[in-house]
């Protein structure tokens, strides 16, 4: 459920109603949850998943549809520059033969529903060990 104050949706509220949602969207398509909101210094990870062949860094950017624009437009350089840094660190302290890969997912609520489109493969690099 999302939080309203004023008439406009919680930030924190809608944040983790969006990666709630986007962790069910993902374990329906048979991806296991191994970590969420995985943190290291200033450094965290939403959602870590896996499969049998691989791990999953899932970057979950969630907005409601009344901001008006789009949440890939808050994937900036910057903050995938920050999240290759941050799966560098999980990939030191979580030792594993797996391939490690950039996902992303974006979900926009509509009336309180959530529209989940899912980026398998995001932006590169691509780790393996």
């Amino acid at each position: 459920m999302l939080i309203v104050k004023n008439g406009i949706m919680d930030s924190r509220a809608i944040g983790k109603a969006g990666e709630d949602a986007a962790l069910k969207y993902l374990q329906e398509r048979n991806l296991t949850l191994r970590d969420k909101n995985w943190r290291c210094g200033h450094y965290e990870l939403d959602l870590i998943m896996e499969d049998d062949f691989s791990i999953r860094i899932v970057e979950v950017k969630t907005l409601s549809k009344e901001d008006g624009f789009s949440p890939a437009e808050n994937m900036t350089n910057a903050k995938i520059s920050k999240l290759i840094k941050a799966a560098r660190l999980y990939y030191s302290q979580n030792h594993t033969e797996k391939e490690l890969f950039f996902d992303a997912v974006f979900v926009i609520f509509d009336n309180n529903q959530p529209q989940i489109e899912y980026i398998p493969q995001a932006f590169l690099p691509i780790y393996s060990k």
